[in-house]
């Protein structure tokens, strides 16, 4: 196993398609369909990559990210986003968020983001 990621995402389409690419690629992969569902999971396991969409409904991404930093269990944050709100991009990079990707987003691009990310999570 590579890592343990968790992919949130509300589009089905986009949310399949990265956890079959991320499964594929040896990572053990959870999906969450919203904020809600996502702060569940990160209440379960520990992550060493959160793989999030902003806007969703329910608990938006920026939502998840301010509850994990609450209860002091931040997580290494990919964040993913049609939307280049800026001030809502700063209090990420303070949440935790270590890359942003605008949709459409390049597939490759973003494999290699989690590769990175991963391996330096886990090695310190």
């Amino acid at each position: 196993m590579k890592g343990r990621l968790l992919i949130v995402e509300d589009e089905p389409g986009i949310r399949n398609l990265l956890a079959q690419l991320f499964r594929a690629e040896g990572y053990e992969t959870d999906v969450a369909v919203d904020g809600e569902e996502a702060i569940v999971y990160l209440q379960e396991k520990a992550y060493d990559l959160l793989l999030m969409d902003v806007n969703m409904p329910g608990r938006t991404g920026i939502e998840v990210l301010r509850h994990q930093d609450r209860i002091g269990r931040r997580v290494r944050t990919i964040l993913m986003t049609a939307l280049g709100e800026k001030e809502a991009m700063e209090e990420a990079k303070r949440l935790g968020v270590v890359a942003f990707f605008g949709k459409p987003f390049d597939i490759f691009e973003l494999k290699k983001e989690v590769t990175v990310q991963i391996s330096h999570d886990v090695s310190g």
